[in-house]
């Protein structure tokens, strides 16, 4: 996902990391109790503990807020994972470390992307965040599958449009939270379930 400046500075303050920490923080715990996209404001900055203009100052809107939690995730060690993963040498190999890492990645920040969607209709600006991902992982998945089509080790019947889809759909955060929340399946069996379905249906 690209980075944006989506921080105001503000000279007269002499810790604006502290504060936009807090205001992060509470977003998450907000978007972990599912109230996020019916919070206004004013709630989520009595949760971080600092004024309203404060994050109006910072963020400009809850949008805002949502953004730089997405910006943040960017620059992670999960989104590095999965960048690392795509980009190993053998792209048999690569399957499997690609499902493992958007696991990963998932379960620490899927919910950041969920309740993103979930807000589209009441900040219709969130669109740019789904779609920024979307196409962010796109092309990655087209990289990797081109790879396989070079090795000879795409299976036979499916070709690269399919497999470009298929390998999205099965590393999306549908896909995950699927398993995880609405199955139960504990981490480390939702990656063996995802790679033996990467697996299975891509690979020679």
């Amino acid at each position: 996902m690209a980075v944006r400046p989506y921080l105001r500075p503000r000279p007269d303050d002499t810790s604006p990391s502290a504060t936009e920490s807090r205001v992060l923080a509470a977003a998450e715990k907000l978007i972990d109790a599912g109230t996020f996209h019916q919070a206004t404001v004013a709630e989520l900055a009595e949760h971080a503990g600092v004024a309203r203009a404060t994050v109006f100052g910072r963020f400009g809107s809850k949008l805002g807020v949502l953004e730089a939690l997405s910006v943040r995730c960017s620059g992670g060690p999960e989104i590095r994972a999965v960048r690392e993963a795509f980009l190993v040498d053998d792209p048999r190999a690569a399957l499997p470390a690609v499902v493992a890492a958007a696991a990963a990645l998932w379960e620490r920040q899927g919910h950041i992307l969920l309740t993103a969607k979930a807000v589209v209709e009441l900040e219709p600006g969130a669109i740019r965040i789904i779609d920024e991902q979307r196409a962010d992982q796109r092309r990655s998945v087209e990289g990797l599958v081109a790879r396989l089509v070079g090795a000879g080790a795409l299976r036979d019947g499916l070709d690269a449009d399919e497999a470009v889809a298929t390998l999205h759909m099965i590393t999306s955060v549908e896909s995950f939270v699927e398993l995880r929340r609405h199955g139960g399946v504990s981490p480390e069996r939702t990656v063996e379930l995802l790679t033996q379905l990467a697996v299975t249906l891509l690979s020679a």
